[in-house]
């Protein structure tokens, strides 16, 4: 049984909160709040946010969110609720806020509504407040992206091949159906043709109903009900326009540079991520291709895209910096998986030195050439000589549109290929070994080499490892963003910008730190 104790003897501690007038005395001089502040400073936020109105309830002030988004991303806060927690709990945010306390829905729907389409436009504000800062120079553009995967089902994949695959064989079903029915169809004077789409099918299915109306058949379905053959047509003629209507769909989605969406996000595209690429997996996950533009260690450029290389991504980030910064960069340095020949055609026409790898460069330099390499065969006017001494000679030529650029390429083929004691090491070919030659490609890597071999270049890559790769390192490693968590293109694209911002402000934050240190 609890005993009984008198109020008289019970302890009271009065605790209560006391909070400076002015907050920021409290705060460290070496705190990421000082350096946040010193380059909002700068920053004209105002303009890139739509105003509170003054009709209604008082939403929260614009700006107040806005850097409160911003400095939370500077510290590695990524969600919504760890978000409005620290609004609640650290001093640093409290001060940020003055006294308002957004909750995560809030804090969410301004993201969407307000940063969606401006962003991009923060971004490059807040950078060049960076670079007039810290006097970074944007002559040397390091270029590397990595794949993110998407927060979307691994599972829940459409492949564009085996939409095509079903699509040409319920065509070709249906065009034996209206074979069968020609008779039917030319009685009530309906021409019957080859169908190629779904709504061709209509236009028949329509006809189809009304032969069934004028003729008096009642379509029945259920249990115990007998269809009539000309039913049995219509309900599988109907079956199969659904089906190509999916299958357009999902052709229309996929679009004409992908194979592949996620069913949970559409702008999502299959791809091998790193893990999964170098462990051997073959395992394909839904994800997005981020690829950054670092000058003097700082996040200068980003572009997110779906595509499953680098190839395509070039470009598109070159010319967003130019729309950024009034300027292309008077180096670009980046790995093999930018060296084609459409990507080199843009830096030849824009005076971009190109300090970018191709794709047998590695070997190269190594030594790692087998002796049937393509490089061993040297070329002379309008033919090849191959290690073995014989003559290549010219078969044709092939013109390809690459992002734009025509691209020729002359084909050359040994005619006594098959006599060659060395024919199986080198090809499997029957018809013999073929040498595929584009002249202007050729120059492109002779040029790209000379420049990679230089002491520049030498010191370019080295940087490139330390400076691009060290991003992503430092995102997925450092700051733990590993998976998306947003859905959608514009959604991912405002995620990922702010991670960039949020990187970029730690960035300089470190280095006044460590020069503080050092002095």
């Amino acid at each position: 049984m609890n005993s009984y104790i008198p109020n008289s003897q019970l302890e009271y501690n009065a605790i209560q909160m006391i909070l400076p007038m002015d907050i920021g005395i409290k705060l460290d001089s070496s705190d990421p709040i000082h350096t946040f502040l010193k380059v909002m400073e700068g920053v004209n936020l105002r303009k890139y946010v739509i105003r509170t109105s003054s009709k209604g309830r008082k939403g929260y002030d614009s700006i107040k969110m806005l850097k409160i988004i911003l400095f939370a991303y500077m510290n590695q806060i990524y969600s919504l609720r760890s978000i409005e927690h620290a609004c609640k709990t650290d001093i640093r945010f409290m001060y940020l806020a003055q006294e308002e306390c957004p909750s995560h829905q809030a804090i969410g729907n301004f993201i969407k509504n307000q940063l969606r389409e401006s962003i991009h436009d923060i971004f490059v504000e807040i950078n060049k407040r960076l670079f007039e800062l810290d006097g970074i120079t944007l002559d040397a553009f390091y270029l590397d992206g990595t794949n993110y995967e998407a927060n979307a089902n691994k599972f829940s994949f459409v492949w564009k091949k085996a939409a095509l695959k079903t699509q040409a064989r319920k065509i070709e079903e249906v065009n034996t159906i209206l074979s069968n029915l020609k008779d039917l169809f030319q009685e009530n004077h309906i021409k019957v043709t080859s169908i190629s789409s779904s709504a061709d099918l209509d236009s028949y299915l329509t006809n189809y109903e009304r032969i069934l109306k004028e003729s008096r058949i009642e379509l029945v379905y259920g249990r115990g009900k007998r269809k009539t053959p000309l039913q049995r047509s219509y309900d599988k003629l109907t079956e199969i326009r659904n089906k190509l209507t999916e299958c357009e769909t999902k052709i229309e989605i996929c679009g004409e540079d992908r194979n592949s969406y996620s069913k949970s996000d559409y702008d999502a595209t299959f791809m091998h991520m790193k893990y999964d690429y170098y462990c051997n997996t073959g395992i394909f996950k839904p994800g997005y291709n981020f690829q950054v533009g670092v000058s003097d260690e700082y996040i200068s450029e980003v572009y997110i895209s779906n595509a499953r290389t680098d190839t395509k991504t070039l470009i598109p980030t070159l010319e967003r910096f130019r729309e950024d910064y009034s300027i292309f960069p008077n180096d670009i340095v980046a790995d093999a998986g930018y060296g084609s020949y459409s990507n080199y055609m843009f830096c030849l026409e824009n005076r971009i030195n190109t300090y970018v790898k191709y794709n047998t460069w590695q070997k190269e330099i190594s030594g790692k050439l087998k002796p049937y390499d393509a490089i061993h065969f040297k070329y002379q006017p309008n033919y090849f000589i191959c290690p073995n001494g014989n003559k290549m000679e010219f078969i044709k030529e092939t013109y390809s549109d690459d992002s734009g650029y025509l691209k020729i390429m002359n084909h050359y083929r040994c005619p006594t290929c098959n006599r060659c004691p060395s024919k199986q090491e080198c090809t499997k070919s029957e018809y013999g070994r073929t040498i595929k030659f584009n002249p202007i490609l050729n120059e492109f890597k002779s040029n790209a080499r000379k420049l990679l071999e230089s002491e520049k270049g030498i010191e370019y890559r080295k940087r490139r490892s330390i400076y691009a790769e060290g991003v992503f390192g430092i995102l997925k490693q450092d700051f733990e963003f590993n998976r998306l968590r947003r859905r959608g293109m514009k959604n991912v694209e405002t995620e990922l910008t702010l991670v960039s911002i949020g990187f970029n402000l730690s960035k300089y934050h470190n280095k006044l730190n460590r020069n503080k240190v050092m002095n």
